[in-house]
């Protein structure tokens, strides 16, 4: 049986990047966990916010829209 969370994260824009490692280090050592993750930056257009965020490991653009289905 699979449990749904919804979490609305209000992050200082400093604190965001480990927000979102912290996030994917738990689907890395989760495998069967999946993630839909949002974000509201309304002064960062979306390519920007591509380029400014980063995890490790990285995903590409089809892992994440596969990852989605």
């Amino acid at each position: 049986m699979a449990v749904k969370i919804f979490t609305v994260a209000h992050i200082p824009e400093p604190l965001t990047q480990a927000w979102l490692q912290h996030l994917r280090d738990f689907d890395v050592a989760h495998p069967d966990c999946h993630f839909e993750v949002m974000a509201d930056a309304p002064e960062m257009n979306f390519m920007d916010m591509l380029r400014e965020v980063r995890v490790t490991p990285g995903l590409t653009f089809q892992q994440i829209i596969e990852r989605g289905r």
